[in-house]
């Protein structure tokens, strides 16, 4: 019998592993190795660490909001406003993907939750689906 994590534990697991660096520094590495990801590891792994290291710089950052569309990449809103090192299309698709199963998103607009524990903190961050276009609110984070 397989024990298979469900992709919320997957993705918290994530965020706890990224926990010890700079997630800016981090996406901004990988973008340069041209994406390379470790041999072996499933299709899941590099979606759900993008993801994690997004969410991170986010949440480190005191960010209120981030907008993620596969085309566009990420933005980032807080104190000042800026792009993160855009994922291949495929990955952020399927990050995306995972987020909006965990947040219990179906349809082309919606709206949904998902609870992270980071450090020591429970964050609730809104998830809101317009389209292609997923904003990720971070309540009690920041200010803008």
């Amino acid at each position: 019998m397989s024990d298979v994590e469900s992709p919320h534990a997957r993705l918290q697991r994530q965020i706890d592993c990224q926990l010890e660096i700079k997630p800016k520094d981090a996406l901004i590495t990988w973008e340069q190795s041209g994406w390379n990801e470790q041999p072996g590891t499933d299709g899941d792994e590099a979606p759900l660490r993008y993801m994690a290291l997004v969410l991170l710089e986010a949440i480190e950052g005191r960010s209120v909001r981030l907008s993620l569309d596969k085309d566009k990449g990420v933005t980032i809103f807080g104190d000042s406003t800026y792009m993160l090192p855009k994922a291949p299309a495929s990955w952020i698709a399927r990050g995306l993907e995972i987020v909006r199963e965990i947040a219990g998103i179906e349809g082309s607009d919606a709206q949904g939750r998902i609870s992270l524990g980071v450090r020591s903190d429970s964050l609730d961050l809104i998830i809101q689906k317009e389209a292609g276009l997923h904003i990720i609110n971070i309540p009690g984070v920041g200010t803008v």
